[in-house]
């Protein structure tokens, strides 16, 4: 039974063989089969580390992107306050240069003033004072009135031309018209007209503005009158003198807006 299986299996080698290749030839089949195999895994490996690298670049261009994002929002605040910044400037330096030409003009006004009433500030009857962009022109005393009156005076009416011709060259600049009396009450004559100095005040202050109106030619709606009363002093109340720079009429220059 032996020796009938091994020639069967004898015979049946003997058939394969010259349809099989060489030893050799297999090894070397089998050899470069793996080498492929190897390839291909080390190529299924760079692909999936180039997958990566490309997720990741990906990822880093979103980041960047993001970034880049917020950067162009950041430049246009920026932008935005510098042009703020600009706009303020400008409006700064306008400002500015309106406020040097109101000077100017305030200057130039004051010393046509001191020359058309000289001999007034002299005399200490009138003086005049820039204050805070404005300019105040004190007629004291009885320069303009006397004790009780209302009416203007002779030297008065001069001071107040000399003045209105002067304050028609400067047109850019309001006049304000303020009554001041003493703190001595009304006299019995007195008080059926002007019950307290308030009406006074009242009726001097638009005295100066009607005249000035009507004499001086100055523009009416350029006009404005103000009383005060004695409810603002410049000196002591308690002495003659202090009493009598208490009773004034002052005329403020204010620029037009």
């Amino acid at each position: 039974m032996f020796n009938k299986r091994s020639l069967l299996i004898f015979c049946s080698i003997s058939l394969l063989l010259p349809a099989c290749v060489s030893k050799s030839k297999y090894l070397q089949l089998e050899s470069e089969l793996a080498r492929t195999n190897e390839n291909l895994s080390h190529t299924e490996s760079r692909i999936s580390y180039t997958e990566e690298s490309r997720e990741k670049c990906m990822d880093s261009l979103a980041d960047f992107q993001g970034r880049l994002k917020e950067k162009e929002g950041e430049k246009a605040q920026l932008s935005e306050k510098v042009q703020d910044l600009k706009y303020d400037i400008e409006m700064k330096e306008s400002t500015i240069e309106e406020q040097t030409k109101v000077i100017r003009g305030l200057h130039a006004t004051k010393e046509k003033i001191e020359i058309s009433l000289q001999e007034q500030i002299e005399a200490q009857e009138v003086k005049i004072e820039e204050i805070e962009g404005k300019l105040k022109v004190t007629f004291v005393d009885k320069i303009l009135f006397d004790t009780g009156k209302v009416e203007i005076g002779k030297r008065g009416q001069e001071a107040l031309l000399n003045l209105a011709d002067t304050l028609r060259e400067n047109k850019n600049q309001n006049i304000v018209v303020e009554g001041h009396t003493d703190d001595v009450p009304i006299g019995l004559a007195l008080m059926d007209k002007y019950p307290t100095n308030w009406e006074l005040s009242a009726a001097r202050a638009l005295g100066v503005v009607r005249f000035l109106q009507e004499k001086g030619w100055l523009e009416p709606e350029r006009l404005s009158a103000v009383a005060f009363s004695y409810y603002k002093p410049v000196a002591s109340i308690d002495t003659a003198k202090g009493r009598r720079q208490n009773r004034r009429i002052e005329i403020i220059l204010v620029p037009k807006k």
